[in-house]
């Protein structure tokens, strides 16, 4: 999982991203805004870390970016020297999911972005293997079943059938669903995206007389339910 760290101190980016690296994370630094921008439009970058005073787009600058491209589907938390209270309600008001005050804490750091980890990314603390209702989705394996018999599905169709399987009961917005499967919110997707779960409707059999259906939520997402019908 790479996490973006956009601080133009070189040796502040140097300690948060062995903290990172010590964790498990792969570190991705940039010491200025706009080619952190660049970065993260080349590559998935799971977290973002923005500092706030830095060379080119400031921190702010590139988390209002983040969030007209990305909508509500990337994690963002500030780590800066501004303390005051206003300023860090300006900062979680422009879209930030967290704020830190440096000097920075590594222990604190890393349960902050854990936390924001389990939140945008659940299925990394889902089961291998997810059964419901005459479906079976082997997350390790990337293989489905439905009575017992595999049905084939593209990476893309498996991708998405494994997050809408993984939030059962909850509407799934077309922004996470994008940003999952191209890692990038775009409205071109949605297209595309509807036929793919019409193809999961059909090649997994989610129909209300096998008790598992994909309901659409109108211009938003799409919910996997039980349909009272099994």
């Amino acid at each position: 999982m790479i996490v973006g760290i956009l601080e133009d101190v070189v040796a502040q980016a140097n300690t948060v991203a062995g903290w990172l690296e010590k964790a498990g994370y792969e570190a991705l630094v940039r010491h200025d805004g706009d080619s952190f921008i660049e970065a993260v439009q080349a590559q998935r970058v799971a977290v973002l870390l923005l500092d706030w005073d830095v060379p080119g787009k400031s921190g702010i600058e590139v988390l209002r970016w983040v969030r007209e491209t990305f909508a509500a589907a990337q994690p963002v938390i500030m780590m800066t020297q501004h303390d005051g209270e206003n300023d860090i309600v300006f900062g979680l008001n422009s879209g930030a999911d967290d704020y830190l005050v440096k000097p920075l804490r590594e222990r604190e750091l890393l349960a902050r972005l854990g936390a924001q980890v389990r939140k945008y990314y659940p299925e990394l603390q889902a089961p291998k293997v997810i059964r419901l209702g005459r479906v079976v989705l082997d997350v390790g394996a990337r293989a489905a079943a439905v009575d017992d018999r595999p049905v084939e599905l593209s990476q893309r169709e498996f991708d998405l059938a494994t997050l809408l399987f993984e939030n059962v009961g909850r509407i799934v917005s077309k922004d996470v669903m994008s940003k999952r499967i191209w890692g990038a919110v775009d409205r071109k997707y949605d297209a595309t995206l509807a036929t793919y779960v019409s193809k999961l409707r059909t090649n997994l059999g989610l129909r209300p007389k096998n008790g598992v259906v994909i309901s659409t939520v109108y211009n938003f997402g799409y919910r996997l339910e039980r349909s009272g019908e099994e």
